[in-house]
């Protein structure tokens, strides 16, 4: 028997959808029946159906009415009754409790004159199973995704690229300009990698002599960003430079000064052997060779990360990125040309060269059922269903959505690859709704659960899918399950799935900041506890009266409204946000997800403003420590806030940083002579001012260490010694 669906689409006739139709009809009225009493009704109702014959699933539901009525259940026939109806006005009016805020949103990603049920239409491309996971809000795809599906024109379906990291010439300079120029123009956001240039001051064989270094072309790279225009927005950069690069610290001290690199994100890609030379308290070399020399340059481990901490406390800018952690924790670990040096601009993406992803996430919330009570449970079927579809569908899009990317290296990577990146959202939602504190060992232990079985749903339907389609084009069976990734994540049943048909994507989960699309759906970005749970908002009425109201997250207030209390009243637990809860706690969420998220987690750590600096060490220390493979800090009225927001607000920085005081030791050798320069440079920073006060190395006639200058007084930089000597 086959049931007709409304769509006029048929599926084989299941009983058991039946019986869950009564037995949640007998449940929303207190009544207690179980599942093999509302099988047995479930039967009686459909007594009469041929085995061949096709039946209107309305049919179906009037059938169910009708036997309710019957047998006397009248409450449960209302509440059956009310359900229908409710499913019919969804049908017709999808998201109708969305608030003006989140329509709004909304508006930028529909066609003019598009509603809501249309647009649904459109992003599913044709396929009902996924219109009713996102009529549900259950998932979306991503931001670029929703705008693309539908519209002509050169629009990229996906959000994140990375290009080639530039050589050390300038035709490979100019040629990643016009790559993420052209990846702009397209609606693709780009990251790439700057350590392959020469440091500031190395010889080159031209009429400069020497190079003006690494930020001029990081600089060129921001105005290009800022300079291309995409539909209402300009373009999205992420720059990285390694920690080993003699450059590294005007990188870092950059974005002290708001003038400089405004148009990207930066980040600093940190090697597992800096930490731990950080952690012994060791000296740490950047190196760069050259054809004409050698540059070295010493500093203190410890003190070049204080200067990562002053710089994130400051302004929140740089990010930190693990690398060693990008690079040996996914399923491509074991392939010799898969290295990561970038991320995408948000972070959540590490890709190789001309890699791009397309990116959906899973509303957790939406799992939850008899929310805020003591009976509340999460439906892992539904769940791993959705994830299994979003899987299929966002490997749908690499394939409809194919030709539009704007360079040929990058149509060719994602035939080769295939990557797609599946999150979530809603996550503060979640613990709200089950009772679960935010970063309490109870919701970890439930969060360890739920993300090892949103992975081994992924790779099972990446393995289905690619029974029916062929596996991507680099699979390697023995490569990928050698990898350590795969070894501590998947289980048994999902690997005999990957042995039998491969794996249709070389990539699967990617947690994105999730801003527009959580929003929308009304809750919680990413995997990030609430930022507030209500704040204040000034209104001006139309007789110039000001009021003010205060605005809570929707979650706070489903809860209170199921507690019969003020939302003023929650207990202490349910009011957990990035400002209240600690570190430690948040790193433990993040870590446990890291473990099943083979890409990796865009996240930023909000941190009240009496954090210190030794504080931000300590988070760059833990996240090392824990797995995470990277971290971004913003602090709650830094100078930054300071700086944006203007005269009128009250934003003054109550707990500012100190600049680290350090010095660098130079030597540069020039591989044809053999003559090596020796340096100090002092670094000094003052506000937006960095200054490096470069000399030449002197040593101390008592002890041997280094000489320094300081206000017209040459010193011995050993704290044991007491040599000084004055100009006056």
């Amino acid at each position: 028997m086959l049931v007709v669906k409304r769509n006029g689409e048929k599926e084989k006739f299941d009983l058991n959808k039946i019986a869950n139709a009564l037995h949640k009809a007998y449940a929303s009225v207190g009544e207690t029946i179980t599942q093999e009493e509302c099988l047995s009704n479930a039967k009686m109702i459909t007594a009469d159906y041929l085995k061949n014959e096709e039946i209107n699933i309305e049919m179906i539901q009037d059938d169910v009415e009708l036997f309710l009525m019957e047998t006397k259940k009248y409450e449960v026939a209302k509440a059956y009754i009310k359900f229908r109806e409710r499913q019919r006005l969804d049908r017709e009016n999808p998201w109708n409790d969305n608030d003006e805020r989140q329509d709004l949103i909304l508006e930028k990603y529909l066609f003019h004159n598009e509603s809501k049920k249309n647009f649904l239409k459109r992003v599913s491309f044709g396929k009902p199973s996924l219109e009713k996971i996102f009529r549900h809000k259950e998932a979306i795809f991503g931001g670029r995704n929703l705008y693309a599906i539908g519209r002509e024109g050169n629009i990229t379906g996906s959000n994140c690229y990375v290009t080639e990291d530039p050589e050390d010439n300038l035709e490979s300079i100019y040629k990643v300009d016009y790559q993420i120029a052209r990846t702009y123009s397209f609606g693709g956001g780009q990251g790439l990698n700057l350590s392959k240039i020469r440091p500031k001051g190395a010889k080159v064989n031209n009429t400069s002599n020497t190079t003006p270094g690494v930020m001029v072309f990081a600089e060129k790279y921001s105005h290009t960003t800022l300079n291309t225009q995409q539909d209402q927005r300009r373009g999205a950069l992420m720059l990285v430079l390694n920690i080993t690069h003699p450059d590294v610290i005007e990188f870092i001290t950059t974005k002290l000064d708001l003038n400089k690199i405004n148009g990207a994100n930066i980040s600093v890609a940190i090697t597992d052997s800096f930490m731990e030379a950080v952690e012994a308290d060791q000296t740490w070399t950047m190196h760069f060779e050259t054809p004409y020399e050698t540059i070295e340059k010493t500093v203190k481990a410890k003190k070049l990360l204080e200067l990562i901490a002053y710089s994130a406390h400051t302004m929140g800018d740089p990010g930190v990125m693990f690398i060693n952690h990008m690079n040996d924790y996914h399923f491509l670990s074991e392939y010799d040309e898969v290295k990561f040096t970038a991320t995408n601009p948000c972070g959540e993406q590490p890709l190789m060269p001309h890699g791009s992803c397309n990116l959906g996430s899973v509303n957790l919330r939406a799992f939850v059922k008899q929310p805020f009570s003591e009976n509340s449970y999460f439906d892992f079927e539904r769940f791993e269903y959705v994830v299994g579809e979003m899987i299929i569908a966002l490997d749908d899009l690499l394939t409809m959505l194919g030709n539009r990317h704007a360079l040929k290296e990058q149509r060719e990577h994602i035939t080769k690859y295939r990557e797609v990146g599946l999150g979530v959202m809603g996550l503060a939602d979640l613990a709200l709704a089950m009772g679960k504190p935010y970063g309490s060992q109870e919701f970890i232990n439930f969060l360890d659960i739920l993300m090892k079985r949103m992975l081994n749903s992924a790779a099972k339907a990446s393995a289905m899918n690619a029974k029916d389609k062929g596996a991507f084009e680099a699979y390697d069976y023995a490569k990928i399950s050698s990898s350590r990734f795969y070894k501590e994540t998947i289980e048994p049943e999902t690997d005999e799935l990957i042995k039998k048909y491969g794996m249709r994507n070389s990539r699967l989960l990617s947690v994105a900041p999730t801003g527009s699309i959580s929003n929308i759906l009304g809750v919680s970005g990413g995997v990030e506890p609430f930022f507030q749970i209500n704040y204040t908002r000034r209104i001006i009425s139309m007789f110039d009266e000001e009021k003010k109201i205060t605005v809570w997250e929707k979650a706070p207030l489903e809860m209170a409204k199921v507690m019969k209390i003020d939302p003023e009243d929650l207990p202490e637990w349910a009011k957990i946000t990035s400002q209240n809860i600690s570190f430690l706690e948040r790193a433990n969420v993040q870590a446990t997800i890291q473990k099943y998220v083979d890409t990796a987690i865009s996240s930023t750590f909000n941190i009240p403003n009496e954090t210190t600096v030794q504080d931000v060490m300590d988070i760059y220390m833990t996240a090392w420590k824990k797995g995470l493979k990277g971290a971004t800090v913003f602090r709650d009225r830094c100078a930054k806030i300071g700086i944006l927001a203007g005269i009128n607000e009250n934003t003054e920085d109550l707990n500012p940083g100190t600049p680290p005081a350090m010095h660098i030791e130079e030597s540069w050798t020039n591989k044809k002579t053999k003559e090596v320069n020796h340096y100090v440079t002092n670094v000094i920073i003052d506000g937006e001012k960095y200054t490096p006060n470069k000399i030449d190395r002197e040593l101390c006639p008592l002890c041997g260490s280094v000489l320094i200058k300081k206000q017209g007084c040459t010193q011995c930089s050993s704290d044991l010694c007491d040599y000084e000597k004055c100009e006056i």
